[in-house]
């Protein structure tokens, strides 16, 4: 089974360049699925490192489409 992801422009851009310089440097060709893939792996196996990374992300009440969830405006449509 497989899924899409949103990921952001320079987010996807710096994943590109990076999948890129390993077919460069190393001659190892994978595909953007292969390498998501093995990311999600790394971060299963080193969980206490991601947690840390995980808690220096802006809390998501900050996050402004979080805010316009608790103020929602009708626009009238049924």
């Amino acid at each position: 089974m497989s899924a899409t992801v949103k990921i952001e422009d320079n987010k996807k851009e710096k994943l590109d360049r990076f999948l890129a310089s390993v077919l460069l440097r190393e001659g190892i060709k994978i595909t953007l699925q292969e390498a998501l893939g093995l990311m999600v792996d790394y971060a299963l196996e080193n969980e206490e490192d991601f947690i840390k990374r995980l808690k220096e992300l802006p809390p998501l009440e900050e996050d402004p489409a979080w805010k316009e969830l608790e103020s929602p405006k009708h626009w009238g449509v049924r």
